[in-house]
């Protein structure tokens, strides 16, 4: 996955061009297009987790028709909690402030928000990679593997809440 800031800027049409001369308006857009970015990157994000789920999803109908109701419950827990972690990243603040606000957000202070959240990707990819753990565990080590899965599950889930903080931070009040 390159850049994406890189790329919207590329992408701009005459019209985004033009209005650069705009007194002021540069550095709003500059902003704005790191925003675009960090949105597409979570979007991207949100993809990831959503492939996650489908994985657990066909998990949890062969389960159920190999071996029953045994450990159903449990199973639906590691998917409701990539769930709630789900929704959290899809509507995580963006860093916005408005065009005539006194304090901005800093170009500087959104790219570390973009770096933070192309930082998150490695831990969904572990999240990933737990999942296909226990898609083809052993039913003997299901349980185990549940474990895992939620522990890594978590650690996304601080990665969020962690997220949140930050751009608290960021935004004035």
């Amino acid at each position: 996955m390159g850049d994406l800031r890189k790329r919207i800027s590329e992408d701009e049409g005459s019209l985004q061009r033009l209005a650069a001369y705009i007194p002021g308006f540069t550095g709003y857009r500059e902003r704005q297009i790191r925003r675009k970015a960090d949105q597409l990157l979570r979007d991207y994000l949100v993809g990831m987790i959503d492939d996650i789920r489908e994985d657990i999803d066909e998990f949890l109908n062969r389960w159920t028709r190999e071996h029953g109701l045994a450990e159903l419950d449990d199973i639906d827990r590691v998917r409701r909690e990539l769930g709630k972690v789900r929704d959290k990243v899809r509507f995580a603040d963006y860093g916005y402030t408005g065009w005539f606000d006194a304090v901005k957000i800093k170009e500087d202070e959104l790219d570390a928000l973009y770096d933070y959240d192309l930082a998150m990707r490695e831990q969904v990819v572990r999240v990933g990679k737990t999942i296909q753990a226990l898609v083809q565990a052993a039913p003997e080590s299901v349980q185990g593997t549940i474990r895992e899965a939620l522990a890594e599950i978590d650690c996304l889930g601080e990665q969020v809440e962690k997220r949140d903080e930050i751009t608290t931070g960021l935004i004035p009040e």
